[in-house]
């Protein structure tokens, strides 16, 4: 298993998906981000999963975290 500096309830064991998870799930952050961006509620994704709202709020901050991360390059068209 390997510890998220930083955070709580994420970690990243390997075989176990390849990508964060919430601590002793399988719950993907990305599992995650998809139930929001389809419309559910904090809560209601915590209440399916099984998780507290605490590790719904910490996959997003993981999330907006590593798309600061990442560098988009434009090609200009012409």
């Amino acid at each position: 298993m390997v510890l998220l500096p930083g955070y709580k309830w994420l970690e990243i064991v390997p075989g176990r998906r390849g990508r964060p998870t919430v601590e002793g799930t399988r719950v993907s952050v990305d599992d995650i981000l998809d139930m929001l961006a389809a419309g559910w509620k904090p809560e209601e994704v915590a209440e399916e999963f099984d998780i507290l709202v605490e590790a719904v709020c910490e996959a997003l901050r993981f999330a907006s975290k590593a798309l600061k991360r990442v560098i988009v390059v434009a090609e200009a068209s012409g």
